[in-house]
């Protein structure tokens, strides 16, 4: 069993693809539980790291209910030259229902609710990490791998390494990009899949993009559902 304190060693040099911190996870006596314990302090980390940055925001912008007013107001002033075609009052209304629904998520209007962010972050880290196991795990034996699914766990949680960069966003206004966060990961996905199942690098990449390819197919799916629902919002205040 891994000490936690052996966590950033692991990280950076996974980081950097070195194979040692897979071999290490592989050769454990119960990788999954490593990964586990991994990738959910890591994403415990990270959620601390956005509570405080959200908090630090809040301080550092004017009031919530200062900045609703102002936005309202000009929407009045811009409502009359929309037509007949709109209802301003309709919209106004949607638009507070809006409001709400956005200061609770991001924390901006106070509250306990951006505290959840301490629990979800983790928890998404943790199902990516298992969703992304499982793909790799049965596209490498499609390929001929060797590794076992306990082991393809172990590895892959390694793929979390790079949120630790998401730290930074205990700094007011810094983010960190998802496409950097997405690539970084993949090429720890690649690295963890030619290590754990001794696969050749044509087809370990194979594997790393596999799960790629299924987020890509469900951003698809979301985004067609995103659209959809627009357009009922938009129906409605017509």
């Amino acid at each position: 069993m891994l000490q936690p304190k052996t966590y950033p060693e692991l990280i950076g040099k996974a980081l950097v693809l070195e194979a040692d911190p897979f071999v290490t996870l592989v050769q454990d006596d119960n990788p999954w539980v490593e990964g586990l314990c991994l990738t959910a302090s890591v994403g415990f980390v990270v959620g601390v790291a956005h509570l405080l940055g959200s908090l630090l925001m809040t301080a550092a912008l004017p009031p919530g209910a200062i900045v609703q007013a102002a936005l309202l107001q000009a929407w009045r002033q811009f409502s009359p030259n929309l037509g007949a075609g709109v209802d301003p009052t309709l919209v106004e209304e949607r638009f507070q229902q809006l409001w709400l629904i956005v200061t609770a998520l991001t924390g901006y209007g106070g509250g306990w609710f951006r505290l959840f962010t301490v629990v979800t972050t983790p928890l998404a880290l943790v199902l990516q990490w298992l969703m992304v196991g499982l793909i790799v795990f049965g596209m490498a034996r499609a390929l001929g791998g060797h590794g076992t699914l306990n082991q393809t766990l172990g590895a892959t949680a390694l793929m979390v390494a790079p949120h630790v960069l998401s730290l930074l966003t205990v700094v007011p206004f810094v983010s960190v990009g998802n496409l950097l966060l997405t690539t970084w990961s993949l090429l720890i996905v690649y690295r963890a899949a030619e290590v754990t199942h001794d696969l050749p690098w044509q087809r370990a990449i194979w594997v790393a993009l596999a799960p790629l390819g299924f987020m890509l197919l469900v951003a698809i799916v979301a985004s067609f559902l995103i659209s959809a629902g627009i357009g009922i919002f938009l129906g409605g205040a017509s």
